[in-house]
């Protein structure tokens, strides 16, 4: 293998193009021409390992790949995975310390099937899932019969397998309390090992969030976290992929996403709730269970409807007039 290989590689606008609209087709994944540079640096080196000195030689490695190994080591490769236990404190505040605490409250009122189930998606080497694990166990602390299911899915089946390991170290545990750290790792060396109360909750998943057809059997979830995932899509698979998260879950359930990430512009369907701790997307309970791409979507405009005549205009607006009276105004939760 030559050396200096690295420094070596060539990639033209069109290799890059073709590269990306592949991975963008593939993934819903999409890098915008200033990407170019970071895509050719983070190929380089599977290139060099497999001794291919051509981008468009590694691109037909890919795609005639029926075993989908190199397109699952090709995913590891152009996405980021840093991730710690309990990051962004005020968003895992809000789940744990109000959307949390009101589902299993509304549940044991209603004498519902007492389950939660969650979905983690874009989970990474599994920190985000495990944390939700131990937040689950310390609110139903002394409450009997609740059974948890953790649905944590990734593209990267390298990073799911690291997931399943459950063994951590360094800067990815800086934000686990001494507490914790006791209750839910066992040390083993420089490693602190997930213990089973954590790890049985959890189920690792491999998934394509643009395969449809997938994300489709994905239902009946309780809260959806899926955090600073999106930022890799294109406009036109965020709003697939978002109609898809609407429709897994359960009227009255909840989403978040990164903080710095927003829904406008993408969807109309869920609620915006301002808690204390963070904002949060709803589904409300009135809301219908499947959202598709109709022209009387709440993710599309609605098409116009022929002029009423003024009779009937009347008689609507007497039945508004008479709604908003006793209709209780929407209070947000503090």
């Amino acid at each position: 293998m030559a050396t200096g290989f690295e420094s070596d590689l060539e990639m033209s606008v069109e290799d890059f193009t073709t590269f990306r609209d592949y991975v963008h087709e593939k993934s819903g994944i999409y890098f915008a021409e200033n990407k170019m540079y970071l895509v050719k640096n983070r190929l380089q080196k599977r290139m060099a390992e497999l001794d291919m000195k051509t981008v468009r030689d590694y691109f037909y490695h890919v795609k005639y790949d029926t075993s989908l190994k190199e397109f699952n080591h090709l995913m590891t490769l152009i996405t980021t995975n840093e991730t710690s236990f309990f990051r962004n404190e005020p968003q895992l505040k809000s789940f744990s310390d109000e959307v949390l605490l009101k589902m299993i409250e509304e549940k044991q009122k209603a004498g519902k099937s007492r389950s939660l189930k969650i979905w983690s998606a874009g989970c990474s080497t599994g920190e985000e899932p495990y944390t939700l694990g131990m937040m689950i166990l310390e609110k139903l602390k002394g409450l009997t019969g609740w059974k948890t299911e953790i649905i944590a899915s990734d593209i990267s089946e390298a990073v799911l397998q690291k997931a399943r390991r459950g063994e951590y170290a360094g800067i990815t545990l800086r934000n686990v309390s001494p507490d914790m750290l006791n209750k839910y790792y066992t040390k083993n060396g420089d490693l602190y090992q997930i213990k089973p109360e954590v790890k049985s909750l959890v189920k690792f998943s491999h998934l394509n969030l643009n395969d449809t057809r997938k994300m489709a059997m994905m239902n009946n979830m309780d809260v959806i976290f899926c955090r600073n995932v999106m930022i890799y899509f294109s406009e036109e698979v965020k709003k697939q992929l978002v109609r898809g998260f609407f429709n897994a879950l359960k009227p009255g359930g909840y989403y978040y996403i990164g903080h710095s990430e927003t829904l406008h512009g993408l969807s109309k369907a869920f609620k915006l709730v301002y808690f204390k701790n963070a904002l949060v997307y709803h589904k409300e309970v009135g809301a219908a269970g499947t959202e598709t791409k109709t022209k009387t979507s709440t993710f599309s405009r609605p098409a116009k409807t022929a002029t009423a005549s003024p009779g009937a205009a009347s008689g609507a607006s007497r039945a508004l007039d008479l709604l908003a009276k006793i209709k209780k105004p929407t209070v947000g939760v503090k």
